[in-house]
């Protein structure tokens, strides 16, 4: 099953209308502010941590995302807010832009060999961008995996874990974002 915490992105909501709910895989979704209330037989096989208002440290009450990071070893896709969660979680720093971002945006892939990116067969791809802060210091447990203009830290990875994190919004962002995040599912077995 994959947990999904919503920390109120209209982007998951459509996510999840416009993927999720198509497909033959069981998920369940948890509030940001909601505690995570699992059955002790369920099998939680990834989490993904949407996007949202804010960033890490205010106003949203995120302590379910945390909760999740610490208490489940699974695989987990953070996008946007996510991101900077999981960065935070992990002892990284963020800042905030200088300008709000809301644009696509030209993302360049740097370790192409990761399994993220199995099938893209390209090192540029276009992603959505909704954020106002950014990972300014990758965690020391963490690996860089793609760059663009606005951030440094665009696509990250746990060294030795599948944790990612996307500054950008995956599953959102069409075909391209699509396919990455269904080679999460499929890192996760869920496909």
């Amino acid at each position: 099953m994959l947990l999904v915490i919503d920390n109120q992105s209209a982007f998951i909501k459509k996510f999840k209308r416009q993927f999720l709910s198509e497909q033959d895989f069981d998920y369940v979704f948890f509030d940001h502010n909601q505690p995570i209330t699992l059955s002790a037989k369920t099998e939680i096989k990834g989490i993904i941590l949407s996007g949202g208002k804010g960033n890490p440290y205010e106003p949203l009450n995120l302590t379910s995302n945390f909760v999740a990071l610490m208490n489940f070893d699974v695989p987990v896709l953070g996008f946007c807010l996510g991101h900077e969660i999981i960065a935070v979680n992990y002892r990284g720093r963020i800042k905030k832009l200088a300008e709000y971002n809301g644009k696509k945006e030209t993302i360049t892939v740097i370790k192409p060999e990761d399994p993220i990116f199995k099938g893209l067969n390209k090192t540029e791809i276009s992603l959505l961008k909704r954020h106002a802060f950014y990972v300014a210091e990758l965690p020391a447990e963490f690996e860089n995996l793609a760059t663009s203009e606005t951030c440094t830290y665009e696509i990250i990875k746990h060294k030795e874990k599948p944790i990612y994190g996307f500054q950008s919004h995956p599953e959102v962002s069409g075909a391209d974002g699509m396919l990455m995040v269904k080679n999460f599912l499929k890192i996760c077995n869920i496909i």
